[in-house]
This record gives structure tokens, C-alpha cells and sequence, in this order.
């Protein structure tokens, strides 16, 4: 009897060092570098494939070199989309939108959007990218990725 008590309070002990662990794990989630994004394809209900879903990644990078400040938003496919697209802005600190490029292609793997930023101060600017991949037989696919200078 003395010996179950013992126990039980040690395995109570640790299921909740467990649990705590746990939840402060899942509060890092949020950390993830979110200048790129990835994700499969889904199948619309009721379809079937015998082919390896397609990948969608996306893209935002900052650049700051003798061209000046630009960011690049680059949508890409492992298929060939029926439409696929890409939005760069860039957004100075205070959260104006400083320049915004918009590029989309019908029936390619490939698409990358440049917004040149137009400041020589970038401490506390930043680019958003929005991308979108639409492929018929499969949900639409549409990522936003961020990038710091």
C-alpha cells in the first residue's frame, strides 16, 4: 500500500513535466523562418490519382546590394499549373506599401514577381509575397510568405 502512493505520485509527476514540455513546443511552432512556404496538392472529393500529389513552394527574399533594396517572390511547382502567380510588396516600418509587382502565367511550373523597394533606410522594412497555384483535379493551392531586411 505505502509503495502505490509513492508511484503514483511519480507517475503523475512526469505526465505533467510531459504535457508542459509538450506545450511549449507547440508554442515554437511559431518560430519557423515563414519566407517560404510548402505544401502538397489536395485532390478534390471524388477524384482519384495514381500519380504522386505536386509540390508548391513559395518564396520571399529581401536583397539589399549595389541594384539597391528589391525583394523577389518566386512561386514554384513540381507539375506544370494551369495558373500559377505571384505578388511581391514591400512595406517600409510604418506599414506603407512602398512598390508592388504582380506576375501570373497560364500552363507553367514557374513564376517569380521583383518590387524594388525605393529606400536606402530598411531597418524595419519588410516584403509580403502572395502566391496561388491553381491545377485542375486538385484544390487551389495559395501560400503568403514575409521577409525582413
Amino acid at each position: 500500500m505505502k509503495l502505490k502512493k509513492p508511484l503514483f505520485a511519480i507517475v503523475m509527476g512526469i505526465s505533467l513535466l510531459s504535457f508542459g514540455t509538450g506545450a511549449s513546443a507547440a508554442e515554437n511552432d511559431g518560430l519557423v523562418d515563414s519566407s517560404v512556404a510548402q505544401s502538397y496538392k489536395q485532390l478534390k472529393p471524388g477524384t482519384i490519382s495514381i500519380m504522386a500529389a505536386p509540390t508548391n513552394t513559395s518564396t520571399t527574399t529581401v536583397y539589399n546590394n549595389f541594384e539597391g533594396a528589391y525583394a523577389v517572390s518566386k512561386s514554384t511547382s513540381t507539375t506544370t499549373e494551369d495558373y500559377i502567380y505571384a505578388k511581391c510588396r514591400t512595406f517600409n516600418g510604418s506599414g506603407e506599401v512602398l512598390n508592388t509587382k504582380t506576375v501570373s502565367q497560364y500552363d507553367s511550373s514557374y513564376v517569380a514577381a521583383k518590387a524594388v523597394n525605393g529606400t536606402f533606410y530598411i531597418a524595419n522594412d519588410w516584403a509580403v509575397g502572395n502566391h496561388t497555384y491553381k491545377l485542375s483535379g486538385y484544390n487551389d493551392v495559395v501560400h503568403e510568405t514575409r521577409d525582413d531586411w
